[in-house]
């Protein structure tokens, strides 16, 4: 008797903890970027290498189009990016940096024109690079917000836990 009292409590107490930790597995602290890469005539581009830079970082992250035409830069850190797409034949596309705030998905279609892989295009005032997957609202908050927001104590930290 006492062994199966036992067994009850431990399984209550094995699935309160999994019960709390299930929504610390849905939280993510990157964005992606996802689009289609086509050709002057709307066809798909296989194989177009697009490269992702985050400017503040220096680091590069590079992915492959698929039979579509489409690619997906998944689980990138938030931060400001450029991005370089190139295929053989057509001219290097370079887009502007823009920033990725938290749990983003950015869409960046992209046409290339038919030239030499050493020929560069660069885009310049472009449309602001927009959320198209999901109808979430954010911000960035920078230290100057912090420093502005009316707090007694002056703890930061305690906006974050809102």
């Amino acid at each position: 008797m006492k062994r199966a009292v036992l067994r009850g409590v431990v399984l209550v107490v094995l699935a309160a903890l999994f019960g709390l930790t299930m929504p610390a597995w849905s939280q993510e602290v990157t964005a992606s970027i996802v689009g289609t890469v086509t050709d002057p005539s709307g066809a798909p581009i296989n194989g177009a290498t697009i490269t992702a830079t985050d400017k503040d970082r220096g680091v590069d992250y590079t992915t492959k189009t698929n039979d579509a035409g489409s690619y997906n830069l998944t689980r990138v850190p938030v931060g400001s990016y450029e991005v370089r797409v190139g295929a053989q034949g057509f001219q290097t596309s370079v887009h502007p940096p823009f920033t990725l705030v938290l749990n983003q998905t950015a869409r960046l279609d992209v046409q290339l024109k038919v030239g030499q892989v050493t020929e560069t295009v660069e885009v310049t005032g472009a449309a602001p690079i927009l959320q198209t997957e999901t109808t979430q609202v954010s911000t960035v908050i920078d230290s100057t917000s912090t420093d502005k927001l009316p707090a007694a104590t002056g703890n930061y930290v305690r906006w974050l836990i809102l």
